[in-house]
């Protein structure tokens, strides 16, 4: 594959989130946060030498990946599964429910995709509304955290 080359900064305001179980579904997001992976070290000092630290590699760490939105009224397929994962308890392999693999694609004026990510063994932790303020004149937005297992940029 050949190399990509922006002759512009990239807008991040056009981008598409799809569930691979559910294409199409619940595809009109706000904002996407939590593209981040890092490296966990762990120090080691040489001999008592309390100057000099050698920080060895250990794993990979991974942010959770957070969808937000206006809310809306909704019962997709996304929504009902993020709902059973959440209120199974912890015991959603008996009942069938499984992680998702999870697409994120930032994309061009003219809607092709020009970085793409994939989340794999994604599953929802937490469905949370933003606060409601009789003082201020703001749109109710939903927000759902997802926790995966790796994530790969494609593009």
């Amino acid at each position: 594959m050949s190399e990509q080359k922006f002759k512009e900064p990239i807008l991040s305001f056009s981008f598409s989130v799809e569930v691979t179980t559910f294409p199409g579904d619940d595809t009109n997001w706000q904002s996407v946060k939590g593209i981040t992976k890092s490296l966990e070290t762990e120090p080691i000092y040489s001999g008592g030498d309390a100057n000099t630290a050698y920080h060895l590699p250990k794993h990979t760490l991974y942010e959770d990946l957070v969808l937000e939105r206006g809310l809306i009224e909704t019962k997709s397929k996304f929504y009902t599964w993020c709902q059973k994962m959440i209120d199974s308890g912890g015991d959603f392999w008996v009942n069938g429910i499984s992680p998702k693999e999870i697409n994120v694609k930032l994309r061009d004026s003219s809607d092709t995709p020009l970085a793409s990510w994939n989340f794999k063994n994604a599953y929802p932790i937490k469905i949370e509304m933003s606060e409601f303020r009789a003082d201020k004149d703001a749109f109710a937005i939903e927000m759902i955290t997802l926790k995966y297992s790796s994530f790969t940029r494609l593009i």
